[in-house]
């Protein structure tokens, strides 16, 4: 059954296909071998039942002529209207009940020795003992009456010894037709019960071969349609991570083997949906990577001159929504004598302390970008000049005071300005510039204010 259960799509179907099959086969065998049941017993009943009821009404008919044959001779006996030969007619009669008898004899002897008699053999055989005595007494009474004939009067005491002879012939020939049709009765009851049991049985392995095949159509279609929905939900779930942009949820891959060709296809979906995950998380790193590439210094790791021009106009646009921002623009002082004294990688060390100086004295949403050489830029998206100023006065002192073993000391001029609603990125950087330029020009190592 578990084997079954997990057979391939194809099994399955072939297997609803070969119940209802197997099920319609039985139905047909069951209802070829009841029809022939019930056809013998409808034959026994047309072959033996109703022609031998019809030979004993016949005998009856005959007994029943001659008892009014006897009758009529006994009250005509002595006139001129006397029949004139009544030996030969009751001989007639006697021959015909005779060959009457000798063919219901032969009719069951025939049957019983062929068995074709089903129903109740041993009924039959009693039966044909009857008939056998009652043969026998009616040849004892045929001789009675003919010797009686012959002598021509006839008293009363003879007669009413033939009439009991008669009756009592009447009587057993109605108890055999009595019994005869007592059997007919049974054996068409019997058949007709025959015929119930054969419709409820064809009826219950009908409905048991529907109930079964449509449990089992059933099973089959509920898998097909929880493997499609499975196969849709996988589906859905990718087109819904492809249009929204978002990493692709890996399928669990560790289910046990698929046991049919929808299973099959499930799996290579996961697989595959795995394998265009990956893809996409590598596809990610990589394109982060270059992001990072394309906006951050390689060497201090602050943003680049790229990144500047999208920052900037961005914070500008920003701004012209009643919001503002301020910058400084910091150059290390005298740092072309760092490289020539302590050489280019002494330099590259000084503008990376630099950096870090910077970046961990930031709060989150203000950025540093390297303009070029030792040239930096600091965005405060969220300060006034005033505060812009202080804290760039804080970097100048932080940066006096610096020191490593390893890195000489060094210093930076810087220039502070805030930006005024409507301006373009040159006008301020013109403005950055200028202070930047002042604070030069004053002697470095300080911070100038431009409004």
């Amino acid at each position: 059954m578990f084997d079954w259960i997990n057979a391939s799509l194809n099994r399955k179907i072939g297997s609803v296909l070969a119940v209802s099959l197997s099920f319609l086969l039985i139905v047909i065998g069951y209802s070829i071998y009841q029809v022939r049941v019930i056809n013998s017993e409808l034959k026994e009943v047309s072959e033996i039942d109703l022609p031998l009821t019809e030979v004993i009404t016949q005998v009856e008919m005959l007994q029943l002529k001659q008892h009014l044959s006897m009758e009529r001779f006994r009250l005509l006996m002595g006139t001129n209207n006397a029949e004139q030969n009544p030996i030969k007619s009751f001989s007639d009669r006697h021959q015909a009940i005779t060959h009457l008898l000798n063919r219901a004899t032969q009719l069951i002897s025939s049957n019983l020795n062929n068995n074709n008699i089903q129903f109740k053999p041993a009924e039959y055989q009693l039966i044909l003992d009857e008939i056998n005595d009652f043969t026998k007494s009616n040849q004892n009474f045929e001789l009675q009456l003919e010797s009686l004939l012959k002598r021509g009067l006839l008293s009363e005491k003879a007669w009413e010894e033939l009439e009991v002879s008669a009756s009592n012939l009447d009587s057993n020939i109605v108890t055999i037709l009595k019994q005869i049709n007592q059997l007919t009765l049974e054996a068409t009851r019997y058949t007709e019960n025959h015929q119930r049991q054969f419709m409820v049985i064809e009826t219950a392995l009908g409905i048991c071969a529907f109930l079964l095949s449509s449990l089992l159509a059933f099973y089959v279609l509920h898998v097909i349609r929880t493997r499609i929905h499975s196969i849709h939900q996988q589906v859905e779930l990718l087109h819904t991570s492809l249009e929204q942009g978002v990493p692709i949820t890996r399928p669990d891959n560790n289910s046990v083997q698929p046991s049919d060709e929808l299973g099959e296809l499930e799996l290579d979906l996961k697989k595959m949906i795995s394998r265009l995950s990956d893809e996409m998380d590598t596809r990610k790193e990589v394109e982060e990577q270059l992001i990072v590439l394309a906006t951050k210094d390689k060497l201090t790791n602050v943003y680049n001159r790229h990144k500047w021009s999208e920052q900037i106009q961005l914070l500008i646009d920003l701004s012209n929504q009643n919001k503002t921002f301020s910058l400084i623009s910091l150059d290390i002082d005298h740092f072309k004598n760092v490289n020539d004294s302590y050489g280019h990688q002494i330099g590259d060390k000084v503008l990376q302390a630099l950096a870090n100086l910077l970046q961990k004295d930031l709060n989150k949403p203000d950025m540093v970008f390297r303009m070029g050489g030792e040239e930096f830029t600091i965005l405060l998206t969220q300060q006034g000049l005033e505060e812009a100023s202080n804290i760039a006065e804080r970097f100048r002192h932080d940066i006096e005071h610096y020191q490593s073993e390893n890195l000489p000391q060094f210093t930076a001029s810087m220039g502070v300005t805030q930006y005024h609603l409507g301006e373009t990125e040159d006008s301020l950087m013109t403005r950055a510039d200028a202070a930047l330029y002042q604070s030069k020009e004053n002697g470095r190592n300080r911070v100038t204010t431009v409004a």
